[in-house]
């Protein structure tokens, strides 16, 4: 895909009227751009795509936030309906796409700095330094996914928290559930397609990036392999008793809950997301940012610590995995039943 089409497609995060407005110039100026900086070279094309595109991603952002807060300080909004399925559903769609690019871009953009300039001053091509750009956005994927399922979710209902939506619906009958269960469901498809990156598509893309980074082929590790190859690797190593086997073994089953754990968080998030906007429901966009920063921190924390600690023996597999998810769950369902004490 060229950097034009990928502009193309990102100017769809910005508002309609916005990008009907302002959306051919936009790409006509990148289009000039890309030009002169393909006469310095692809380095300095990949700088102006990608500063390009971030540029595009935060005035999408920011125009959002900026709506959003014109629909909660408008007095006519303070008994608006509750919003459709659809409606919720397109809402939401907007603020993950909108989260998922900004937050993969980002991390794909650590990745570059930290590993291209040791691969271009060891003699890569430039074929091989832009494969390795491509590889490394599977495994971002794989940790972005989720992230950006509790931006969205946590963003969209302060969003109907702050224009009444969440006071009127728990006024109505099913009014929360109409606005729950649609989110959930949705929350459900993304998991699936989370799962199918993490166990297929991610291995197979690290396998790849090892082999571009390394230069040369290099042994399977279980960061390498897929689900299947995962479960005949431990069952292979499993009739060994001797603690190096044995951790072996560890850090095999460890890849294989995580496989499963990942997906899962998609769902434990959103519900945390909820629980968060229904205490706060007007907490906008100092809440999301603060929350973000507080959950994916703690989330990172407890499922490296996890890692470490099966790879040890000390703890199982299945409890480093999936510890953070329980701890997340068992915190949203505090919270919720604390606020239903409060109202009851």
């Amino acid at each position: 895909m060229s950097w034009a089409s990928v502009y193309r497609l990102v100017l769809r995060l910005l508002p309609a009227t916005l990008r009907h407005k302002h959306g051919a110039a936009m790409e006509a100026l990148f289009a000039r751009e890309l030009a002169q900086a393909h006469t310095v070279g692809w380095l300095q094309r990949a700088r102006v795509g990608v500063a390009s595109v971030w540029d595009v991603v935060r005035r999408a952002a920011y125009e959002r936030l900026r709506v959003s807060r014109d629909v909660a300080n408008d007095p006519r909004d303070s008994c608006v309906p509750l919003p459709t399925s659809r409606q919720l559903l397109r809402r939401h769609g907007a603020s993950f796409t909108i989260s998922f690019t900004a937050l993969t871009v980002l991390l794909v953009a650590v990745f570059v700095r930290r590993n291209l300039p040791t691969l271009s001053a060891a003699g890569a091509t430039e074929g091989s330094l832009a494969e390795a750009v491509l590889l490394a956005v599977p495994f971002t994927a794989a940790l972005t996914i989720p992230m950006s399922v509790f931006v969205a979710v946590l963003w969209e209902f302060t969003r109907l928290g702050a224009g009444g939506a969440l006071a009127m619906a728990r006024q109505t009958r099913d009014g929360m559930r109409r606005l729950v269960l649609p989110v959930l469901a949705a929350t459900l498809g993304v998991a699936v397609l989370s799962f199918v990156v993490t166990a297929e598509i991610v291995p197979r893309a690290n396998e790849r990036l090892v082999t571009v980074l390394a230069r040369h082929a290099t042994a399977p590790s279980d960061r390498t392999m897929t689900l299947a190859q995962l479960r005949a690797a431990v069952r292979a190593v499993r009739p060994a008793t001797d603690r190096a086997a044995l951790a072996r073994a560890a850090r095999y089953q460890v890849e294989i809950q995580k496989k499963f754990a990942l997906p899962a968080a998609c769902v434990v998030l959103a519900l945390v997301a909820m629980a968060m906007a229904f205490s706060i429901p007007r907490g906008g966009a100092v809440l999301v940012a603060g929350a973000s920063l507080v959950v994916f921190s703690a989330y990172y924390v407890l499922i490296m610590t996890g890692e470490s600690l099966a790879n040890q023996l000390v703890v199982s597999p299945t409890v480093a995995m999936w510890g953070a998810n329980a701890l997340l769950l068992g915190v949203a369902l505090f919270v919720v039943s604390r606020r239903r004490g409060s109202l009851a």
